[in-house]
């Protein structure tokens, strides 16, 4: 028996998939100055929240894909609920952008 299953095996994907959801949640840990302690609050500049959201959007994608099973479907509910997330991240950066003046 192989040390490694296949890497198509759906049991794989959703571990690959939990990894690197992890991996992205410590990115964003960092990038989001979570863990600071020094007791004051400075906003996050432009390249942090971009940071943070295209992490966000990566585990999105991964979400949608492999834990709600969007693989399977068709293109157009793919790209609808990926264009969807997409724009509500363009709109919290350009918030976010115009509410501390860039």
């Amino acid at each position: 028996m192989p040390v490694f299953p296949k890497l198509s095996s759906p049991v794989t994907r959703l571990f690959l998939t939990w990894a690197l959801m992890s991996g992205l949640t410590v990115i964003s840990i960092i990038s989001g100055d979570a863990l600071e302690t020094r007791g004051h609050t400075v906003p996050l500049g432009v390249l942090s929240v971009v940071i943070l959201m295209g992490a966000t959007l990566f585990k999105c994608r991964l979400l949608l894909l492999d834990f709600l099973e969007l693989r399977g479907s068709s293109a157009t509910w793919r790209r609808g609920f990926i264009f969807a997330i997409f724009l509500i991240a363009f709109m919290i950066v350009g918030a976010y952008v115009l509410a501390t003046g860039f």
